[in-house]
């Protein structure tokens, strides 16, 4: 019998890796999956379904909407194992990209009838959301949103567009947020429940598909134009949309930080065995100090972003508000991710740089997440404001 919540987590870790090696990887392989191209909606339904029959698709939500309830570094070691596994469709398993994972904090935040509206059938993997917060000209400086609100009746009526939105392309409603403007009053910024363009729902229309580096077409412009959303849909207090993104912003980085060590592993996995099987001069190319040194540093660093990743988690979930650890958390894997990633790219050579090999599209995707979810240099200036501050 599991007693502990260690126990348990190793119990389901175990789980985890059997149903990666034994159903996710060969279904990708049998389908032919490539990141790099559209994934066609009944992959990703197969792999929302199959996993909340395993009880990995909201794993982290409490038990009364069908999760294990699991802590922080239970997820986060989960989402290390999923990304370590190079599977494509990784980011479904847990609910990742448009599933649980993007509501799992502001469940408080919902109205009864917003969570059986919404929420459940996010929860249950029969729809998917986004969250869309960044615009043209508004990343780092979230008060910068130029996506407005006025209110007009008992409705609210949406004007602007958003950029470079995660699960946009599939998302079937999105969580907007959007600076109030109230004649004579100070604006405000408040979060609203969009639906997705339907007869009855005109002015939200999705935008361009967004490739980044990485090649994953998961990302896109949403347009809003005289959008009408009852002000039933309000998340929380009016005024209080922002407080939903920093309720989230902790746990995120810490979880995104996960997987970028489980990206970097990979990395050194497949280092590891090419070192092992590629032949020059007659010997294995890891006899070799040379490229030894680089399998070792890249070790050493992945094994130190472990161990920092793992210790402001447990603060998290011990209660504790720790921005400045998560925020050097996050910056330490990212950074160490995009080392290890170019010297898998060394290692591997010629082989290395061809078009769609795994390495090469791992250092592509590597690069990207020193931006995504807070820029190195936004991390650096929230390490630095609590150093000054103390």
């Amino acid at each position: 019998m599991v007693t502990t919540q260690e126990e348990k987590l190793e119990v389901l870790q175990t789980k985890l890796q059997d149903f990666i090696q034994n159903e996710l990887l060969p279904y990708e392989q049998e389908n032919g999956l490539n990141a790099e191209e559209d994934i066609p909606m009944e992959a990703i339904k197969w792999a929302r379904k199959r996993s909340r029959e395993l009880g990995f698709y909201g794993i982290n939500l409490p038990e009364k909407y069908g999760g294990q309830d699991v802590s922080l570094k239970g997820l986060c070691m989960f989402k290390e194992e999923l990304a370590r596994s190079g599977a494509v469709l990784w980011g479904q398993v847990i609910g990742e990209i448009g599933g649980p994972l993007r509501i799992g904090q502001m469940l408080e935040s919902f109205t009864p009838e917003q969570i059986e509206k919404y929420v459940m059938p996010v929860v249950t993997g029969e729809v998917s959301c986004c969250f869309a917060l960044t615009e043209p000209n508004a990343g780092s400086d979230a008060f910068a949103i130029e996506t407005t609100a006025v209110k007009d009746g008992n409705d609210y009526i949406l004007n602007g567009k958003k950029h470079f939105i995660s699960a946009a392309p599939y998302a079937d409603f999105a969580i907007v947020i959007a600076k109030e403007i109230r004649k004579g009053e100070k604006e405000r910024i408040t979060a609203f429940l969009v639906d997705k363009k339907t007869p009855q729902q005109p002015g939200f229309e999705l935008g361009d598909i967004q490739v980044p580096l990485s090649g994953e077409r998961i990302h896109a412009e949403l347009n809003f134009n005289q959008c009408r959303v009852p002000a039933a849909n309000i998340i929380g207090e009016p005024g209080k949309g922002l407080l939903l993104g920093l309720k989230r912003i902790n746990t995120n980085r810490a979880s995104h930080a996960a997987g970028f060590i489980g990206m970097a592993q990979h990395l050194l996995d497949l280092s590891i065995e090419h070192a092992k099987t590629r032949v020059q001069y007659g010997r294995p190319i890891g006899d070799f100090q040379a490229i030894q040194h680089m399998l070792a540093d890249m070790a050493t660093e992945i094994y130190a972003a472990k161990c920092m990743v793992y210790d402001v988690v447990d603060k998290i979930d011990q209660g504790k508000e720790d921005r400045a650890g998560t925020s050097m958390a996050k910056l330490f894997a990212s950074e160490v991710n995009s080392r290890v990633a170019d010297k898998a790219i060394q290692i591997f050579g010629s082989k290395g740089l061809a078009k769609g090999h795994p390495v090469e599209k791992m250092y592509r995707s590597a690069r990207m997440y020193r931006i995504l979810s807070g820029t190195s240099e936004i991390q650096k200036n929230t390490i630095a404001k609590a150093l000054l501050k103390g």
